[in-house]
C-alpha cells in the first residue's frame, strides 16, 4: 500500500509526515499530507514540531490570530 495524503487522498507530490495515528495498542502509523493540503490547512510538518503531544496534527496559527 502506498502512502497517500490524509486530507485529499492524493499520492502526488512530496508527502510529509504531519501526525501519528494509533499510538495505543494498535499497529499505528504516520499521517502524511501533500504540499497543497499542508498549505491550505496550515499543517506543521513533524520535523518542525516543538513538542510531540498526543501525535495529532499541529497547525500554524492563522494569519492575524493572537498568539
Amino acid at each position: 500500500m502506498s502512502a497517500c495524503c490524509y486530507q485529499c487522498g492524493g499520492t502526488d507530490g512530496a508527502l510529509i509526515p504531519v501526525g501519528i495515528v494509533g499510538q495505543d495498542n494498535s499497529a499505528g502509523g504516520t499521517i502524511r499530507a501533500c504540499p497543497a493540503c499542508r498549505k491550505v490547512n496550515r499543517l506543521v510538518p513533524m520535523a518542525d514540531w516543538k513538542y510531540i503531544g498526543d501525535g495529532r496534527p499541529q497547525y500554524y496559527p492563522a494569519k492575524g490570530a493572537a498568539r
